[in-house]
């Protein structure tokens, strides 16, 4: 029977995002994309040890993509119009594809609308399967002020990364 475990732990919250330096890319992506982003450079892995196909990047969101929908949505009556650079965001696996960029990651990707519980748990079901040899798991909170008014929900900006992989000790997670 596989084991699996979790190398490296890291999160963040958006008063890291205004300080954080992570190339041209950065400062146009959403607060979703900026927040994941982040907390995977924090866990410190050198992806360069993996091969790019058998890492598989996995996302959990609480809020989907709402907060950058809502923000787009609010921008149709700005000059020029609604913003094509936000466009691109409003869909909540974003994240993955700038993950995925920066690192060249090829493997799995998965998008999921939960939690830490929910994106662990697949990304052992991916690695039982055999099908990567490691996974980066985010898990994305991020509700706007004008998001939670929709909601009501209290509003979130915060993102919490693991890498998951084989374990040749006993034991699950």
């Amino acid at each position: 029977m596989s084991s699996f475990s979790i190398t490296a732990t890291s999160q963040v919250t958006e008063t890291e995002v205004k300080s954080a330096r992570l190339g041209t890319r950065f400062g146009r992506m959403d607060l979703a994309s900026q927040l994941a982003l982040l907390a995977v450079e924090k866990l410190g892995v050198d992806f360069g040890d993996f091969s790019p196909d058998r890492v598989g990047i996995y996302l959990a969101a609480h809020g989907g993509s709402l907060s950058t929908d809502v923000a787009y949505w609010n921008g149709r009556d700005a000059v020029g119009g609604l913003s094509p650079t936000l466009f691109a965001y409003t869909l909540p696996s974003a994240a993955i594809g700038e993950i995925a960029i920066r690192h060249k990651l090829t493997g799995p990707n998965l998008c999921l609308v939960g939690g830490d519980e929910t994106v662990l748990a697949e990304a052992e079901d991916l690695l039982r399967r055999g099908e990567a040899d490691a996974v980066v798991c985010v898990c994305c909170d991020v509700i706007s002020p004008d998001a939670a008014k929709l909601i009501q929900v209290p509003p979130a900006a915060t993102a919490k990364a693991w890498l998951l992989q084989k374990s040749s000790e006993a034991g699950h997670l």
